[in-house]
């Protein structure tokens, strides 16, 4: 007896197929153009299984079948090939005109409805202009980007004014010129279209647009620069004329250490030291010609005074005088028999003795 009521209880389970959880409800669910989303339909009890159950989508007041319109071919699939009870469906490359009122409908007649928001790109910068500066050989970015960094337009054109007219430089170079230059900044963020062009030159200065729609849209002046070469530093020999017996004034000669020179010339290591050892040996033979100036003229000045004190110590200070008594005898040639006293006469000699 308890067998049959087994059996019964699983006949009468089975018969009843898949109950939708939610059932008679409403879910919202909120997706971005360009991403995936998923519509949440499953059945209540996990051991039913729904043989029968579609997806349905509004449009017009009237429903239509998701898997049997072309909208949706290649960009929709199902989830009950992995599980019995699982009835989701999701689809894929989401467009804004997705956007609308689905339900999913099972055998028994029970349904559940999902509200399905679709947000699109929407510009930061919508038709407003933007100037850019670059220089030239280095690379800029135009930025560009969604409001929604997750919302990837269904299309996206980056146009360069030429010949008067805008021609495509991104996805498809129209224009040789820019070839292998330009890319997205960050292709793995979908709202951020700023476009990055390399190897600047100054003919790719102009007007550009990233072009989403008539409606969504931002310009660019982008002015290009010429570089300014850094100057380089090229050292110089120096080379003094100077006579043997005369030491140069530094006041009259001036050494010119740098000079700026093209980018083809340069300097090593061993020309810097050279030129320091020069510079500084100068240097040293003007201070000692300096040195010695100064001290030849303290020796040439003479001091004035005319304290008396100070004059006197001066004429103590002069040199001694001795004198030494030389006696000179003068005989005057007479006869014999005349005697005479002989004249004497005393001269002094003036010696000089130096303390």
């Amino acid at each position: 007896m308890r067998d049959h009521l087994h059996l019964f209880i699983f006949m009468l389970h089975f018969s009843t197929g898949c109950i939708v959880s939610n059932g008679q409800q409403t879910i919202e669910i909120t997706g971005y153009t360009g991403g995936s989303v998923v519509l949440p339909c499953s059945c209540a009890d996990p051991q039913s299984t729904a043989t029968t159950f579609t997806w349905e989508f509004e449009h017009g007041n009237q429903w239509f079948q998701v898997l049997q319109n072309e909208k949706y071919s290649g960009r929709s699939e199902l989830f009950i090939e992995h599980s019995p009870t699982n009835l989701s469906l999701l689809i894929t490359d989401l467009r804004t005109n997705d956007q609308g009122y689905y339900k999913c409908l099972t055998e028994p007649n029970t349904v559940i409805y999902v509200q399905l928001k679709v947000k699109g790109c929407d510009f930061v910068e919508n038709r407003k202009t933007v100037a850019v500066t670059g220089y030239s050989g280095e690379s800029v970015v135009l930025p560009c980007s969604c409001t929604e960094l997750l919302a990837k337009p269904e299309q996206i054109q980056w146009l360069y004014f030429t010949e008067n007219n805008y021609k495509e430089i991104y996805p498809n170079e129209q224009i040789e010129s820019h070839k292998n230059r330009v890319k997205l900044l960050n292709p793995n963020t979908p709202g951020n279209l700023s476009l990055q062009i390399s190897a600047l030159s100054t003919e790719d200065q102009g007007h550009y647009q990233c072009y989403v729609s008539s409606q969504q849209v931002v310009f660019f002046s982008l002015h290009v620069l010429q570089v300014e070469e850094p100057p380089h530093v090229h050292t110089i020999s120096l080379t003094t004329h100077q006579s043997s017996h005369q030491t140069q004034d530094p006041t009259t000669s001036q050494l010119q250490l740098t000079e700026l020179i093209t980018p083809n010339q340069h300097h090593t290591p061993y020309d810097v030291f050279i030129l320091l050892g020069v510079f500084f040996s100068v240097i040293l033979l003007a201070l000692l010609a300096f040195i010695c100036w100064r001290c030849r003229g303290g020796r040439n000045d003479k001091k004035v005074t005319t304290d008396p004190e100070e004059l006197k110590r001066e004429q103590d200070n002069q040199d001694d005088v001795t004198y030494s008594a030389v006696v000179h005898v003068k005989t005057a040639s007479t006869p014999a028999h005349t005697h005479n006293d002989p004249e004497e006469f005393t001269e002094y000699a003036r010696i000089n003795v130096k303390r």
